[in-house]
């Protein structure tokens, strides 16, 4: 697919990956946390922070909204601003979230409902988020008084580079058509730093609700309390806050997307991997990945505080990831696999999201599959993988700047021989010891 651009990476199926792994922890939890403790009454004890680059890019836009303090590695304290007519987010110039999609969501609603009203604030962007847009959120936001200004030449791309000009949230926000439930994720943030109650009405499909579900968990833990009703065709979500400190501290457990990519490799390489602190009871919605390894044949069990994999795939899946899209780049190379060793094919649905994340993922994913021999046929919202005519040769997978993309690439080199990955680093979103921690 790709000549080599300076250095490449892989696996090979001579490769077996065995044993307790610990990847790093879940920068999702990382994210929603550092952001509620910015917004939150009192001073937040965060500890297991990862030094991937977007919780990286999370905690610095912290420190520019508010102090944090630095303790030993992975922890920190965090002052919270709440938000209040004479108080509020005010950060030094211009905030900056990197390529982070959930770190850009989050931060543009908490300073558009809690930065000092009536101040203006830039957040800045770069790499693939640039790209990316988010125009539900925005229309809520300026549903709701909120100003928002597009500070970059293409006027159809609602998204980043952006500034927005803080208002009082009202009683109640619309959220209409969302294409992420980031979206939904940034107005409940927003919403329950405010003391009082507030609605957030959602109005259509919410893509991937686990996520959604996963941030009001981290509200909950700050004390925000929720209520749910139906009206008419609309959700509606009661938010009652303020926000307040944890007492004790917020320990982030390890990223279930992560473990997912372990757990795999552990089955494609005729390995066992246990993933020793992250239970079944985990509230991050990947760690259905067990579910899905066993609709492949695989054995796949947890306990409350661990995960376990092994065992060859035997059989294709149909798998709907409407819930958790984050897996499918993984189930896709299983799948990949499964067919490259004649045992069936498979199909993946609910993967609409896909194409919008830091690379147009569906396509990638097609691609990648084709050139390593598989029959794959994409729509929309899904791809069938099914056994095809097996490719042979060196082969090089572009995986377009995208971790998620290099994982599952990785992944395929455990049954194709000569597949190298372009690009190794910027497995560094997620998990930058990833090369090292599984050879």
């Amino acid at each position: 697919m790709s000549e080599p651009q300076g250095p490449t990476a892989g696996w090979t199926p001579a490769l077996r990956i065995s044993g307790h792994v610990r990847p790093p922890a879940s920068k999702s939890l990382a994210i929603r946390s550092l952001l509620a403790s910015a917004l939150a009454r009192g001073r937040t004890r965060l500890e297991g922070l990862s030094d991937a680059d977007d919780v990286r890019a999370a905690l610095r836009l912290v420190e520019s909204l508010t102090t944090v303090r630095s303790v030993g590695a992975g922890g920190a304290r965090v002052d919270g601003s709440p938000p209040g007519y004479y108080s509020g987010l005010r950060p030094n110039g211009a905030v900056e979230v990197g390529e982070s999609g959930t770190l850009a969501r989050l931060a543009t609603g908490a300073l558009a409902f809690c930065g000092a009203p009536g101040e203006r604030h830039e957040i800045r962007a770069s790499g693939t988020l640039l790209a990316r847009e988010s125009p539900a959120l925005l229309a809520a936001l300026e549903r709701a008084g909120a100003r928002v200004e597009l500070l970059h030449d293409d006027a159809s791309r609602r998204g980043w580079p952006l500034a927005v000009t803080a208002v009082e949230p009202p009683e109640e926000v619309l959220l209409e058509n969302p294409t992420s439930s980031q979206e939904a994720s940034a107005l409940a943030l927003a919403l329950a730093a405010w003391p009082g109650s507030r609605r957030l009405v959602l109005r259509g499909a919410l893509p991937s609700r686990p996520y959604y579900e996963l941030t009001l968990g981290v509200l909950d833990a700050f004390g925000a309390r929720f209520g749910r009703e139906v009206r008419g065709a609309d959700e509606v979500l009661h938010v009652s806050g303020p926000l307040h400190a944890p007492e004790g501290a917020l320990i982030i457990e390890s990223d279930a997307s992560a473990a997912a990519v372990a757990l795999a490799a552990g089955c494609l390489s005729g390995g066992e991997v246990t993933i020793g602190d992250l239970g079944g009871g985990s509230p991050q919605g990947d760690v259905r990945i067990l579910e899905h390894l066993r609709a492949f044949g695989c054995s796949a069990a947890s306990t409350r505080s661990s995960l376990r994999a092994s065992g060859a795939p035997t059989r294709g899946a149909d798998l709907d990831l409407s819930g958790e899209p984050d897996l499918a780049p993984v189930l896709a190379a299983v799948a990949g696999v499964v067919a490259l060793r004649g045992l069936g094919g498979s199909r993946l649905t609910g993967l609409e999201t896909l194409e919008g994340k830091e690379s147009p993922r569906l396509t990638v994913l097609a691609e990648a599959l084709a050139a390593v021999g598989c029959a794959v046929e994409k729509t929309r919202d899904s791809l069938r993988v099914a056994p095809g005519s097996r490719t042979s040769g060196p082969l090089v997978l572009d995986p377009r700047n995208d971790h998620r993309m290099a994982f599952a690439f990785a992944l395929l080199g455990l049954e194709r021989e000569d597949l190298r990955v372009q690009n190794p680093g910027c497995v560094a979103k997620s998990w930058p010891s990833f090369w090292t921690d599984l050879a």
